[in-house]
């Protein structure tokens, strides 16, 4: 259990990934994997794993879904919000 020290806010989500991302390099620097889910995100760990397994030498991979196209939500009530400043 990690824990930063800052608000668990969507708007945090940046900081709570980095604080992961420096733990696990200071903590586990050898480590072959790492894996980074929130509690609403299904993670198929068979699947996982066998995708994985096909890899000799696995180099840095980070994944993620990219938004194209897509404008900055500047309303306030968002929880997508981005201030403009």
């Amino acid at each position: 259990l990690l824990q930063g020290d800052f608000a668990d806010a969507y708007a945090n989500l940046n900081r709570k990934t980095l604080l992961l991302l420096r733990w696990a390099a200071a903590r586990c620097p050898a480590v072959p994997f790492l894996l980074k889910a929130d509690d609403d995100v299904f993670v198929n760990l068979p699947a996982l794993t066998s995708y994985l397994m096909t890899f000799r030498h696995l180099p840095r991979l980070y994944l993620g879904r990219v938004h194209w196209w897509v404008q900055p939500d500047r309303d306030p009530r968002s929880r997508h919000h981005v201030p403009a400043a």
